[in-house]
């Protein structure tokens, strides 16, 4: 079987570079980073890359938004992309190629995982192919480039082979597994933590009269177990987070939960080179994210459901629950009775966008699909059309999916200049013009700078944004006013970043040309437009 499994990855992978290209043709220089999103994930898996092995217990501590605490909680940690990215970051790589690297894993693994799963649970690996290819590759993704924690749901895969495992071995074992797979989803994204919650609870109610009739203290006893080993294994990360919310109140409101929710339109809605001009752009909005699985996902699934086989599986079963469970969870904001409801809702609380939950709906549409493929291959296994059917169906189904060529940017590369702040011990760095708080995504290129130094950085973009963030906008409009030199000091900031264009952009030449004349600035090194001083 080990052949069969590489070749799998082999393939995957190959598929990831088709899907993404010409991603995969230079991806030390072709990235989104005329996104602020995508440089925030840049720079934060970067961040886990550097200090996860040396300094775990303050990985919170993320080097932005000075001196706020806890700031890499603002947003998606993605703790598991960032140990990933480890040796790409000690080999030298940039934190565009991390950042590309890990990105392309993310389908691979994907799709590999659920091709695994459906091989393992139907024999088949045409059923194994189409599943995989469905979840890697479907239209949620590929209007999320610029999102690295959406990538990586492989761990999905070994969260259903061990909820299968509990119900029908109630072993002990399994129950350990099934926490450690909820434990490594829940460390690559908040929002997939919360959403595989919810996954969980339908698939495990849809397949109640199994383990209830089976021995319902031993699977108890496996689930006690896989919320004990989650628990455990969470219980840092869950921590930082709690901390941030107890530090900065930071939490979803209904209205935000109501405006991201999902329509009915949205599972008409894809990006697919195919769909979209034919018929799908009436239905896509950019407010939510598309959901429409395919013509071939959708009759494979049609196939299954109304097979008496696919009716009596006990794994359709769970799988069909978790979708329309899911489905439901996406669309119920919208409902009058969600303000009585949001409350009772675990982990509602985080999401802004309700309508990502519709990942996972497609990952088990996938699933369903792949179960359809299997049930076409019993139909025509003895007819010599079967392998040119099983080719066709994966051809297909990620025909259906191309949106590649994908539109990226070229990116050169962080300007040496800051190994200038790299050699300085204890700076602290504010890099101007700082921009005002409507627009501070725009910060994100400085955060991208700062992992070429390390040091604390005033600037900072993310999913919340600090009240010593606004203050510092107001304290240093008049730069290199004595007010906004004064503030700076009070701020412990040693180091100064210009950018002169922006600068001048922002402020006028007069008022750039008197920054070197002042004499609290220390002129030290300059770069195209960038000039760095020390604050005396």
């Amino acid at each position: 079987m080990r052949t069969p499994r590489v070749l799998a990855l082999v393939v995957f992978s190959g598929l990831a570079c088709v899907h993404t290209w010409p991603l995969a043709s230079n991806p030390r220089h072709l990235s989104r980073t005329d996104n602020g999103d995508a440089l925030l994930n840049m720079w934060a898996l970067s961040w886990v890359a550097h200090q996860l092995p040396r300094d775990p217990v303050h990985l919170f501590d993320a080097n932005i938004f000075y001196p706020e605490r806890r700031t890499l909680g603002y947003s998606e940690a993605m703790v598991v992309q960032g140990a990933m990215a480890i040796p790409i970051v000690a080999a030298g790589g940039s934190p565009v190629l991390a950042f590309n690297l890990i990105l392309l894993a993310g389908f691979a693994l994907t799709g590999w995982a659920f091709a695994l799963l459906l091989h393992r649970w139907t024999g088949s690996w045409a059923a194994g192919y189409t599943a995989g290819s469905l979840a890697a590759f479907n239209p949620y993704v590929f209007v999320r480039l610029p999102h690295l924690q959406t990538f990586h749901v492989e761990f999905v895969a070994l969260l259903l082979f061990a909820l299968d495992r509990v119900v029908v071995t109630r072993r002990l074992r399994d129950g350990a597994l099934l926490g450690v797979g909820f434990a490594l989803q829940g460390l690559t994204s908040v929002y997939l933590l919360v959403f595989t919650s919810w996954m969980l609870v339908f698939a495990a109610a849809a397949r109640a009269g199994e383990w209830l009739r089976r021995g319902a203290r031993r699977t108890m006893a496996s689930f006690a177990l896989a919320a004990g080993v989650a628990g455990i294994l969470l219980a840092p990360y869950l921590l930082a987070y709690y901390q941030v919310h107890r530090q900065t109140g930071f939490e979803r409101t209904i209205a935000q939960a109501q405006n991201g929710a999902a329509t009915w339109q949205t599972y008409l809605s894809t990006a697919s080179r195919l769909h979209y001009p034919l018929w799908s752009y009436r239905f896509f909005t950019s407010g939510t994210p598309p959901a429409f699985p395919g013509v071939t996902a959708l009759l494979l699934i049609g196939l299954i459901v109304a097979s008496r086989g696919g009716r009596r599986d006990g794994r359709v079963r769970m799988c069909l629950a978790a979708a329309v469970g899911c489905g439901v969870m996406s669309v119920v904001p919208r409902t009058a009775i969600f303000p009585y409801l949001y409350p009772l809702i675990p982990g509602i609380r985080v999401i802004r966008v309700v309508a990502s939950v519709d990942q996972i709906v497609l990952l088990m549409t996938a699933v369903l699909a792949g179960f359809g493929a299997a049930e076409l291959r019993q139909r025509l296994h003895a007819r010599r059309i079967w392998p040119v059917v099983a080719v066709a169906l994966v051809l297909v189904v990620n025909g259906e999916a191309l949106h590649a060529p994908v539109r990226l940017r070229a990116f050169g590369e962080i300007p040496r200049v800051y190994d200038v702040l790299a050699a300085a011990r204890g700076a602290v760095v504010i890099e101007l013009p700082f921009h005002p708080p409507d627009v501070f995504f725009a910060n994100a290129s400085s955060m991208l700078n700062s992992t070429r130094h390390w040091h604390p950085l005033l600037n900072g973009y993310s999913g919340f944004e600090p009240r010593s963030y606004v203050a510092t906008f107001d304290a240093v409009q008049g730069f290199p006013s004595e007010a906004a030199l004064t503030a700076l000091h009070a701020r412990g900031v040693t180091h100064v970043v210009v950018h002169a264009d922006g600068f001048r952009g922002a402020f006028g030449v007069e008022r750039f040309e008197s920054i070197r004349q002042n004499p609290a600035l220390v002129f030290l090194a300059e770069e195209g437009d960038i000039q760095i001083y020390r604050l005396r």
